[in-house]
């Protein structure tokens, strides 16, 4: 009989091994996976922290061209939280200065603050009408020679 309880301890010495073995290793398997998540977590976090970082020392520059009273004007708007500067402007692939639309002894602005906008006075004639293709360039915080680029059809009226 001593030898049956003997075999029977033993068996269940063995049982609670077992049971702890596969304890331990779900336990490790799930503290793993919550380990993954965390770390994505915080990788999402950094990211995060890195997009605002950026996007605080990128310039948004885009333009509209607008009539104002018999005129047109091309409106620059900074809606970025940094500074756009040393802004160059192509109409058709050729500097403003240079184009039939731009009006002599307009100054065309080096920067444009955040939150801000500027317009040029365009003399737009039916010897010089859209379609234009409008590309502006800066430098900012974050980058130098960024780009953006629109096309004004031709729906202007005089």
């Amino acid at each position: 009989m001593k030898d049956f309880v003997s075999w029977g301890d033993l068996l269940i010495s063995f049982c609670s091994l077992v049971v702890s073995i596969i304890a331990l290793w779900k336990s490790s398997r799930v503290q793993d996976e919550a380990n993954k998540l965390q770390r994505r977590l915080v990788y999402i976090e950094e990211q995060r922290e890195r997009d605002q970082k950026a996007e605080l020392l990128q310039a948004n520059l885009h333009t509209q061209l607008i009539k104002v009273g018999k005129g047109y004007r091309l409106f620059l708007h900074n809606s970025g939280k940094a500074e756009a500067r040393n802004i160059r402007i192509k109409l058709d692939g050729v500097s403003i200065e240079n184009h039939c639309a731009f009006v002599k002894g307009s100054s065309i602005p080096s920067c444009i603050g955040p939150d801000s906008e500027v317009s040029l006075l365009l003399a737009i004639s039916l010897d010089c009408y859209p379609p234009f293709v409008i590309e502006v360039q800066w430098d900012d915080d974050y980058s130098k020679d960024r780009v953006y680029n629109r096309v004004y059809k031709s729906t202007l009226t005089f």
